[in-house]
């Protein structure tokens, strides 16, 4: 049996490759820490989903994503997709760019404390969201928020916020917004949209608080709209943003719910976890909240 084995799957080129730079730094933390454990590194996009899948099926119950939000998504997509998510132990020691996940719950990107907080085994049952086949756990984005996270895939040279704020700065050269027809938990509403930030956690885009007061295991989604605004009206917002200061100005609403769809005559760039999903129906969203199926050890 390994239900007290640990398997580590490590995204080696996680923060722009600082993560492979630690791996002899975990390895003899978790030594000294006497942990029974088995590691592998990722090869290839989504391999830490079939990572995840495998281990689970060779009878691993504590399973730790050693990477980014991206690599995050991966193990959240392998575990739900296991069929006994919630006989799984889930723990992160954040290594990437945004991390966005990890900060919502305080955890440490230093090598021992990390691996001290996965020994205690501490746990928390959180929430994930649901689109067609995928599943995410921190955040889910159209319009402006999902041009700007595929603007930063495009940037190699910086990392975190710092490679965030340039792709902002294209994506107001190419501003778009959308009109849409959005169904929420008893509310319907019909505008043009710049942006919708479907929050599990307060955290999205290497940092900004577009969702500040979320909280990843009530059941209930936080959904922050934004409308249609001019270019120096961004750039008005987005510090507030960041700062999650922006929920009382006249273009931002947030609503609460665990299910929203959302119409539209155009196709929808969309991201989730800082991921570019490849949707069935772009026209077409609906999310939809699991609660309480993810064990997080935090």
């Amino acid at each position: 049996m390994k239900t007290n084995k640990w398997f580590f799957i490590v995204n080696s080129t996680a923060g722009r490759g600082k993560t492979g730079k630690k791996i002899n730094s975990l390895l003899k933390f978790l030594n000294e820490q006497n942990f029974n454990y088995e590691i592998e590194l990722t090869k290839a996009p989504l391999h830490a989903v079939e990572l995840t899948e495998q281990a689970i099926s060779n009878g691993f119950k504590n399973i730790v994503a050693v990477g980014g939000d991206g690599t995050v998504n991966e193990v959240v997509n392998g575990i739900m997709k296991s069929g006994n998510p919630e006989k799984i132990n889930f723990g992160i020691i954040p290594e990437g760019g945004g991390n966005d996940f990890a900060h919502h719950f305080h955890l440490s990107h230093k090598i021992r404390k990390a691996v001290k907080i996965l020994k205690k085994q501490k746990t928390v049952k959180v929430d994930v969201g649901k689109i067609e086949d995928f599943f995410f756990i921190n955040a889910f984005g159209i319009g402006f928020d999902a041009e700007v996270a595929r603007y930063s895939r495009r940037i190699f040279l910086l990392n975190g916020l710092l490679r965030y704020l340039p792709a902002v700065l294209k994506s107001l050269v190419f501003l778009k917004t959308y009109p849409l027809e959005i169904s929420l938990k008893n509310t319907k509403l019909k505008s043009e949209y710049l942006l919708i930030t479907i929050g599990n956690s307060r955290f999205c885009g290497s940092g900004f608080q577009l969702t500040p007061n979320a909280v990843a295991d009530d059941g209930l989604f936080d959904v922050c709209l934004i409308e249609k605004v001019n270019r120096r009206r961004i750039l008005k917002l987005l510090p507030s943003a960041l700062k999650g200061k922006h929920l009382a100005e006249p273009e931002v609403t947030v609503f609460r719910s665990n299910i929203i769809e959302i119409k539209s005559d155009r196709k929808l760039p969309v991201y989730f976890d800082g991921e570019l999903p490849n949707l069935k129906n772009e026209n077409y969203l609906k999310i939809e909240l699991i609660p309480k199926k993810i064990n997080l050890i935090c």
